[in-house]
Formats: C-alpha cells, sequence, structure tokens
C-alpha cells in the first residue's frame, strides 16, 4: 500500500449525499485524521439540522470502523431519522432530491470547474509516493450487462453508461453538474466520478441534491434518476487537494421504478495496475453543452504521477468526472474503468488519478454497500 509524506492519508471517508429539505442532515464519525468520533461535517440540505452519531445508520458495511484502508482507521456518516423508520425516511429524502432536479433545472446546472491549479498540481508532485511496485499485479473486476428485459442495447446513440451527476455546491448554493459512470459491483448500484464531484475542498463539505443521470441528453433522464446514497473519496484529496487521489465512488438508490442502477444500463468493470501507456475512450459532456462527448488515444505517464491523454474534442472538451474505458468490447461496448477526468488542461490533454493497489483496495471497501 503505498503512503505520501503525511503518512497513511488514503483513509476512506463515507458520507451520505442525498438528504433533500426537510429530511435532516448527517455527521462522518472519524477514528482518522479528521476527529473522533462524532465529528465532520454535516451533508444534505443547507440549513438543516445534522446529527453527531446518534440514532441513525451505522454506514455501509466494510467501511467504518477501525483498520479501513492503510490500516489507520475509516469513516462513517449516521443517517439522521425523519420520522418514521429508516427505510421510509431514506425513500423521502431519495423522492424528494428526484422531485427538485426538473428539466429546467437539469440543463441549466453550471459544469464542475476546471481543476485544480497549478499550485495543487505541483503540491501533488511533491506528495508523489514512490512509482508502482513492479510486485503490485495488474487486475481487474468484470463489466456486467443490464438485466432487466428492455434494457438499451450498444445500438443506442447515448452512451447509456456514462451520465450527468447533478448536485447543489455547498459553497455557492448553486446548481452544479459533473460526469460519471455506472460501475459493476456487488450491490450493482455503484457511480464512478471525480473526489471533486462528491466533496466540495472550497466548502469543506459534501454535496448536497446529488443525482445520477444515465444517459442524459438535454434535460432528459431516459433511465431515471438515481439518487446518491453514501459518497466516498480518499483523505488525501479532502486535506490536500491531492491529484493522484482526485477519485470517488458513489452508492446509489434505485430509480422511481425501483429498479438498481447496473440492472438498469449495466455496469463497466474496473481495473488497476494496468501499464501507464494504454489505448483508453474517454466519455462524459461537453463543458459547452448538454450532449455526449468523447475522445479516444494512448495514455502516458503525468507529471504529477498519475495519466494524461490528448483530448480536444471541437464541442470544447469535457466536464470533471467522466470515466476512461480501457479493453472496450465492440459489441457490448462494456469495458474496464481505468480512469476518471480530474482536470482538462488548456493545452488539450486530460488527466487522471493513476489507478493502483490502493484504488483496488477502495474499490472493495464499497463494492457490497
Amino acid at each position: 500500500m503505498k503512503t505520501t509524506s503525511r503518512g497513511p492519508l488514503a483513509v476512506l471517508i463515507a458520507v451520505l449525499l442525498a438528504v433533500a429539505a426537510g429530511a435532516g442532515g448527517a455527521r462522518a464519525a472519524s477514528d482518522g485524521p479528521h476527529g473522533s468520533g462524532g465529528q465532520g461535517s454535516p451533508v444534505g440540505s443547507a440549513g438543516q439540522g445534522g446529527s453527531d452519531g446518534q440514532g441513525g445508520s451505522s454506514g455501509p458495511a466494510g467501511v467504518h470502523g477501525a483498520g479501513g484502508a492503510s490500516g489507520a482507521g475509516a469513516a462513517s456518516a449516521a443517517l439522521t431519522q425523519a420520522g418514521g423508520g429508516r427505510d421510509a425516511a431514506r425513500a423521502e429524502a431519495a423522492e424528494a432530491v428526484r422531485a427538485y432536479w426538473t428539466p429546467e433545472r437539469m440543463r441549466h446546472a453550471a459544469y464542475q470547474g476546471s481543476g485544480p491549479s497549478r499550485g495543487a498540481i505541483e503540491h501533488a508532485q511533491r506528495q508523489l509516493a514512490d512509482p508502482a511496485n513492479p510486485a503490485d499485479e495488474p487486475g481487474s473486476v468484470p463489466p456486467a450487462a443490464a438485466s432487466i428485459p428492455g434494457a438499451p442495447t450498444a445500438a443506442d446513440e447515448i452512451p447509456i453508461r456514462v451520465g450527468r451527476i447533478l448536485y447543489v455546491d455547498p459553497f455557492d448554493g448553486k446548481d452544479k453538474a459533473c460526469d460519471g459512470n455506472a460501475l459493476n459491483s456487488g450491490s450493482r448500484r455503484l457511480v464512478v466520478t471525480s473526489g471533486s464531484c462528491v466533496y466540495s475542498r472550497a466548502a469543506h463539505a459534501w454535496m448536497n441534491n446529488w443525482v445520477f443521470i444515465p444517459g442524459y441528453f438535454r434535460g432528459n433522464a431516459p433511465y431515471g434518476k438515481f439518487v446518491g446514497d453514501w459518497g466516498y473519496t480518499f483523505n488525501a484529496w479532502i486535506d490536500d487537494g491531492n491529484m493522484n487521489y482526485d477519485f470517488g465512488l458513489a452508492t446509489t438508490h434505485p430509480n422511481e421504478s425501483g429498479q438498481r442502477l447496473v440492472d438498469r444500463v449495466g455496469g463497466d468493470g474496473f481495473a488497476w495496475n494496468q501499464p501507464k501507456e494504454e489505448f483508453v475512450s474517454a466519455n462524459g459532456y461537453s463543458v459547452n453543452g448538454q450532449i455526449p462527448s468523447g475522445c479516444g488515444g494512448y495514455t502516458r505517464p503525468a507529471s504529477f504521477g498519475g495519466i494524461e491523454l490528448p483530448c480536444a474534442p471541437s464541442d470544447g472538451g469535457l466536464s470533471r468526472g467522466g470515466r476512461w474505458l480501457m479493453d472496450v468490447d465492440p459489441d457490448t461496448t462494456l469495458g474496464h474503468v481505468n480512469g476518471v477526468t480530474s482536470i482538462h488542461q488548456p493545452s488539450g490533454w486530460l488527466q487522471s488519478p493513476y489507478i493502483n493497489t490502493e484504488f483496488r483496495d477502495f474499490f472493495y471497501r464499497v463494492a457490497d454497500s
């Protein structure tokens, strides 16, 4: 397991993302660098009361408690009860988030900004761990096709597993947008994106009213709205903005029809410790429009420790959080996620963290949640 000069920073933070107005909030309880149990950032709608870890759920199994990533312990968020039982409160909160995202709001949500500053990149370079140990074996989790009868196929024009992430930024209260992708896992409800699409470093808080819309197109949600349940990223991103850890996962509620995300649209696989020179397809949404965009090419090592890809689409580039896919099956379009867009440089290069063994361990802690 790799660590930075600060010590074991790759400790996972888990927090509830989607709590609508009136549904209450939650606070993260941590035995890691964010303090002792009961301390942390409240999530949910602005102005709503939070919980100090009392009377709520203990978080997804396998994530909270001692012995987290790098052996440093991990964190979890308690779900605040909002009348009725836990399931009723969660369902009510998810429905409120779906109602919030009207077609008009979806169309006018601003894309996530241009990415980390040059100073943040230089900081990542200073904290760069040793290159991947040759003993770290490459590996992967397979993709999965949709299992619901009549589910979309590869012939559809819109990439079905690629989607728009919409949220309210706690920093300025504005509707914002990122990119994400359905990821296969034991729970079949996982979204992969960048850390900056689940956690606001400017506000030191998690995003509100978070929802994933696969196949999004001009304000339409053809496969439903999958409201965020729990969000995850690395402490090295939260504490330091280290680009080598600008990576996020989120579990989701079923859509309006009660369907799980991967059951509805399928999910790509996940790969780690792959060569830094690899052909990938980067997909997401254009920063200047409402339509899917993408490009393909060979990656190369980036100076900050990650990987980068030449990409200069005519529609203005890609938003943050979009997945990089390798080993794509031409018949199904399924492949393996091997990166996510952290920043789109003005020079026309996309940049991503390098997915190594730490990310594998991160994934497995969340996969069945």
